[in-house]
């Protein structure tokens, strides 16, 4: 077919045992944040060059949820939330860091737990909303005036292209 290209996929599929795709939500990409909001400009430094970063970087048009799973409790004053830029907390609203532990689900909620429920409407608490997006990264906040000192989330983006340019990556940062 001319002036057909198909979009860019950098992130992999999990695979059943005869290593097939599973296709559930569309594509998976993870990210891994250690916090050490006590080291200047680390992830969890409250003001610091990574507060506000990248956890994906979105190209082109995609629809994507993102939730985390934390593996290490978190310590530390500070505050937690993901979404955009100008939409800080459309993903993860504000959570306080010594809220999050270790197997807590971090979702479209002010509290955390140990269950997310799916298929709601996006402004229900505890649910996986979905967003399209268009080019914009999805970043995470510490605020609080304080920092998270530390622990560890695991953040997923299920997302589905929609522009022949779509993707999503996990941030180098």
């Amino acid at each position: 077919m001319a002036g057909f290209s198909m979009a860019t996929i950098t992130s992999t599929f999990y695979r059943d045992g005869n290593h097939v795709p599973i296709w559930t939500d569309g594509l998976i990409t993870k990210k891994t944040i250690t916090f050490a909001g006590d080291t200047t400009n680390a992830w969890g430094d409250d003001g610091g060059t990574l507060d506000g970063a990248a956890i994906f970087t979105v190209t082109g048009v995609v629809r994507a949820r993102v939730f985390g799973i934390c593996t290490t409790n978190l310590a530390g004053s500070g505050t937690h939330a993901v979404g955009i830029a100008g939409a800080t907390t459309i993903y993860l609203p504000t959570e306080a860091a010594l809220d999050i532990n270790a197997g807590d689900f971090v979702a479209n909620n002010a509290t955390v737990g140990a269950y997310l429920i799916l298929g709601e409407q996006a402004a229900a608490a505890d649910n996986f909303p979905e967003y399209a997006l268009n080019g914009q990264d999805i970043i995470m906040t510490v605020a609080g005036a304080a920092n998270i000192e530390s622990g560890v989330i695991d953040y997923y983006c299920l997302w589905v292209p929609w522009s022949q340019d779509a993707s999503v990556e996990a941030s180098t940062s």
